[in-house]
């Protein structure tokens, strides 16, 4: 019974995370890092399409994704913040 409430609560968390929103850096964002709201596969190219609207070019690809920015931030309109965090 213990392995099984163990797996329930394991696959929760799981999916609780995959539905959290993201910030995304990139192998050539120059420092941006883009935080965007929502989940699934849109959510990466939003991420691109911000990222290469304020840089003027590709950013190329994702090179890893956290909870929260500081620094060159850039929400999903293309707006640079100096900090923030995905809800």
């Amino acid at each position: 019974m213990k392995k099984i409430l163990f797996t329930c609560s394991l696959v929760l968390f799981m999916s609780g995370m995959s539905l959290s929103a993201k910030c995304f850096n990139f192998s050539e964002g120059d420092g941006i890092k883009v935080c965007i709201d929502g989940t699934g596969a849109g959510v990466e190219k939003k991420a691109k399409d911000a990222c290469m609207t304020v840089k003027g070019s590709k950013c190329g690809n994702v090179t890893g994704n956290s909870g929260t920015c500081k620094g060159r931030c850039v929400d999903a309109s293309g707006t640079e913040h100096k900090a923030l965090k995905a809800d």
